[in-house]
Parts: structure tokens; sequence; C-alpha cells
């Protein structure tokens, strides 16, 4: 029968079966891609095996087998987006062993249908832990009246010139108070957050989450449990959406906690292992930092990938030269998804960027380094480099520490390179400096801005944090006062929010007058105070009205007031939020 001798509804539906039963075919023939990796050479024992590219009920049976622990049943479990899953083993592999992967599709990189990798020779044991030290800091000793506990460092604004982008400034303080803190241009306080007892606060900065903005922090202490490294994402009424951890046993790294618009988030990982060191004058069986790149289903927990640099670049590449003690070759320090889904990795001590299809983790092109894929033009070679990132115009972005890593003494800058793909060359389009120069032996950032302006965070021990138009010239400039801190990278970000809490008053009757103070941690909106006062809690009537005029505002009221609340209002005049009524302190 012809298809013209059938109605159109008929037709319609036949087609449409017809391209089912061919994308299903197709589907089924596309090879799914297994992490960790044909040919990894220094898995986790605790690892899963993590599937992408399939439904999982196409992966259909799956049998994992260990060289020397035998076959290992498990469950199955299937990723938020549908995409695949994950198979949890039941027990652990062996250290040391060659694990074999078999599904009912085909899987990338396999050979005589099989995926194999090696588990790694640990230098610690792999557990989870809860976590320690917990709750921020004492509530008794504080900068400000209304709020209990916060003890922000001082910001003083070097320069501050028109052409500068519009927005505020995301910082993480590592010195005196740790935290999470936000001020406006003018360097006054709008949000502060001191971190969990214990902990320190990295990479602090607005992601999307889902379509949302968001802040987004990595809390790090030095240990070896799964919460020694937790990336945390809070929405704009600064309450928590997720907290993202490394899976298989590891402990992420506080390098990056970089989320996707699509609900994953990329970790670092570096994991002490052994490795055969004999190719860079080491032991055959020495003790070496792998590094591992993790994205992680924020809301499964499940790892959707996994890339070692152990067994994609060669140790030969590293400018360290082996010592006593654990190797570092690679010291990965930040992660950026590409558009076409490929990822460009910085690892600072082999000085280069890699280039790695998440497919197969394969690695595409080089820049720097002992093997660049690129020549590199006049003064855009880089050493011991952070933070490498794609503009949107397709520039790459570097914080150039041009010291440490035991191979460079001269001043960081910020770079930016354009690259050349069909031509396989790199040239500098901007070099940024401080006019006194900077030394930053770890650490720093370069964020390309909106307006086409670069912001840089100068990491190190140095308390600076710049900003610089697209022809290179210091348009903002500041640094952290009365410390020797820094943070590790420094944003600047348009940021409006409004906070689930209420907003906070104290008060204090001395001499005949009542002292009020008011602040609201995190509101953006808040441009006047309304004080209300009274003998009584339920009756209180408007006291007096005063203008915003830093994170914490004061007013003086006439005789002595019993309770007093405030009101946050908005620039039209209308209500923001409400404290609860207080009793002042002082009136009897």
């Amino acid at each position: 029968m012809s298809l013209g001798r059938l109605t159109p509804a008929l037709a319609a539906l036949l087609i449409a079966i017809f391209a089912a039963i061919v994308a299903t075919s197709e589907g089924a023939g596309r090879p799914v891609s297994v992490y960790p990796s044909t040919g990894t050479p220094t898995a986790s024992p605790l690892t899963q095996i993590s599937f992408r590219g399939a439904d999982p009920a196409e992966l259909g049976a799956i049998k994992v087998t260990g060289s020397r622990s035998g076959s290992h049943p498990g469950r199955l479990e299937a990723h938020s987006d549908g995409n695949g899953a994950s198979f949890l083993p039941d027990r652990p592999f062996d250290p040391g062993e060659t694990v074999t992967v078999r599904a009912a599709r085909p899987l990338v990189g396999e050979k005589r249908g099989a995926v194999t990798f090696r588990t790694a020779v640990f230098r610690r044991k792999l557990t989870a832990s809860a976590r320690g030290g917990g709750g921020s800091s004492s509530l008794g000793d504080s900068s400000f009246h209304s709020v209990g506990g916060f003890r922000p460092p001082g910001i003083k604004v070097l320069t501050r010139k028109k052409g500068r982008a519009k927005g505020d400034i995301f910082l993480a303080p590592k010195s005196g108070q740790r935290a999470a803190m936000i001020t406006d241009d003018s360097g006054k306080l709008v949000w502060y957050h001191p971190a969990p007892h214990g902990y320190r606060i990295y990479d602090f900065r607005r992601q999307k989450y889902h379509g949302h903005h968001v802040l987004t922090w990595m809390e790090w202490r030095s240990c070896t449990s799964l919460d020694c490294g937790v990336g945390q994402i809070y929405d704009t009424s600064y309450r928590a959406l997720a907290s993202v951890r490394a899976g298989n046993g590891y402990a992420a790294d506080f390098h990056e906690f970089d989320v996707t618009s699509n609900g994953t988030a990329y970790l670092i990982i570096n994991e002490p292992v052994t490795a055969d060191l004999r190719s860079v004058g080491g032991p055959k069986n020495g003790p070496m930092y792998d590094s591992i790149v993790q994205k992680i289903d924020v809301a499964t927990g499940l790892v959707l990938f996994e890339w070692h640099a152990s067994g994609h670049v060669p140790l030969t590449e590293s400018y360290l030269r082996y010592h006593h003690g654990t190797f570092d070759p690679y010291h990965v320090n930040s992660i950026y998804q590409e558009s076409n889904g490929d990822l460009l990795i910085s690892a600072r001590n082999t000085s280069a960027a890699y280039e790695v299809d998440p497919s197969n983790g394969n690695v595409l092109w080089r820049l720097g380094g002992k093997k660049s894929s690129f020549k590199l033009g006049h003064g855009a070679r880089f050493l011991a480099q952070h933070d490498v990132r794609r503009a949107k115009n397709g520039d790459i972005t570097i914080f150039d520490n041009e010291f440490g890593a035991g191979i460079g003494h001269g001043p960081s800058r910020g770079l930016v390179l354009s690259v050349d793909m069909n031509h396989h060359r790199a040239k500098v389009v901007r070099s940024l400096h401080r006019k006194s120069s900077v030394r930053a032996a770890s650490q720093g950032n370069v964020q390309g801005l909106p307006n086409g302006n670069y912001f840089i965070g100068w990491g190190g021990l140095t308390p600076y944090y710049s900003e610089f138009d697209r022809k290179g010239h210091l348009v903002y400039d500041a640094q952290f006062v009365n410390t020797v801190g820094n943070t590790y990278r420094a944003f600047r970000f348009s940021w409006h929010a409004k906070p689930a809490d209420p907003p906070a008053v104290f008060a204090r009757a001395s001499k005949g007058k009542t002292s009020v103070w008011m602040s609201w941690n995190g509101a953006t909106e808040v441009s006047k105070w309304r004080v209300l006062a009274g003998a009584t809690p339920v009756l209180l009537s408007h006291a007096t009205t005063v203008s915003r005029h830093n994170f914490e505002t004061s007013a003086t009221l006439t005789g002595v007031q019993h309770y007093v609340k405030v009101q946050a209002l908005a620039s039209n005049g209308s209500v923001l939020g409400t404290s609860p009524v207080t009793t002042v302190q002082g009136a009897g």
C-alpha cells in the first residue's frame, strides 16, 4: 500500500513510528561513555561505574569483574537528566587490580567488548566521616551592634575611575575571620557569611543553577574525609539549596566549584597514589598526587564524569623535579566547560592548559608547557598559571602567576590570548599588570566582564584586586586593610537579593536618649530605615526615618524608649522587611 492511499493522519503516524524505529536503532549502535574511562591507571577502589549517553534501560545487564576480587554485583541508579546511570558495586575493588566492565550497549574505548581500568594503591584509606567543626563563629564578638559574630576585614579602594563595570565585589578572605563576603563598589559590606569552624571559603562567586542566579562557594579544610571539601549553593534569599561532595570516596579540594546551568557541578581532587616515577628520577613505586576532575549530578550526588591526569599527561611534562616526598606533577587548578562540551583544564605544574574530550578523556590539544600544540607569540608564554577560561569572543584568559612551582620569578599578570585554531598560533591580546608589581606564588584569577573589562584577583599572599578596561587601563583597584590576608579569587557581578531572614535591630538607652542600630545582611534594595518605638511591644509609633548609609545604620531617638522595631524601605517607600520587636537595653 502506498502512502498516497492513506489518510493524512494515518500516514503521519506511520512516518513517526518509522522515525522512532530508526532513531532507536541508531541510538543502540552509538557507543556509551564509561567512567573511569578505559586505560585509567589510578581509579578509586571505591569507584562507581558511570555510563553516559544512554537511557539506563538500554544498558542491559552490567557485568563488572575485578582481576583479583572477582565478580561485583551492584545496583544501577539513574542520573537525574535521564541520559545515563551509575553502577554502584556492592563492595569495593582491591587496590591495584584491573577492572573489566561490560554492558549491552557498545562502550567508548572498549576492546573485545569490554572497558578496562586499574584501581590505584592509595596513600591513605578512603572513607567517609561526619562533618567536623560545624557551626559559625561565636556570636559574642562582632564589629556590629545588630548582628553577632561578624568581623569582616576593612576594605580600602585605591583607584575608582570612569569606565569600570557595574556590580558588587565577591571576595572570600582567608585570614582573620574566614568568610564569604560581598561589598559594593565603594568597599562597603553588603553580605557576610562566616565559614564553619575550621574551614576556609574558596571560589566564592555568582553562578546560574537551573536558570536562576545563585551564590556558590567551596568550604574546605585540610583533612581526608568526604566532608573536607563541600560545594555550597545558596539562592538569592541566602537559603541553602544544595551541598555537593566528590564521589568515589574522594575528598574534593578547594580549587574549583563550577556549576553548570543544567544542574551539574565540576570539582577537582588531588589524591596521593603510588605510581611508577622512574621517568622523572623517582622510584618504581613512589608517592604522587594524581589530579582528578569530576562532574557531579547535584540532585543525586552521582558521578557523571571522571578524568585522571595520570594516564593522559606524561609525568615528563611537569616542570617540577622529583624530590623525596609526594611528587605533584600536575596540580590541576581550574576547569572550564566549552560551548561544545569539551573541557579546558589548567595544570599549574606543567604550565599548560589541556583541551579534553569528555567522551573518552583524550587530550585534544595543549596550550603552553613543554609540548604546546600552538606556537606562542611574543610575550604569550605563561608559567605556573591559574584560572584558564574561554571568553565569549573566543579569547582565552589566564592568570599568569609567573612565580612559584620552582620555575618562575617574574611579576604576575592577567593574560588574554587570541588562539588561532587553524594555524595553531597564540598571540597576546592584553597583558595586565598592577603599577606596583605583584608576585603571586599561587592562586589568582581573571574574569572577563560583560562590558569587555577584566577583573583580577591577585592571589598569593597579596591583598589586592583590580579591574582593567578593554584597552588595559587600570580603572579600579582595592585591597584588604589591617590584615595580611587575601582571597583565592575575586569577582565582580551584578547582584540583587532579598534575605529570607528579617532585618536585625539592637537598641540601647543612655542619658535620656535611645540609640538604635539596624542592618539586613545581604539586602541590596534598601534605601531607608523607618524606626518605630514605644512603651509597650504592641503600641509602637513612627519615631524617625533615616537613609541607609552602610551595612549597619544607626539612629538616635529622643527620650528613653522601651521597645523598638525597624522597617527596611525601598526607594519608592514600600516596606521590604520588618524586624522583630526588640527590648531596649538599659531602659529599665
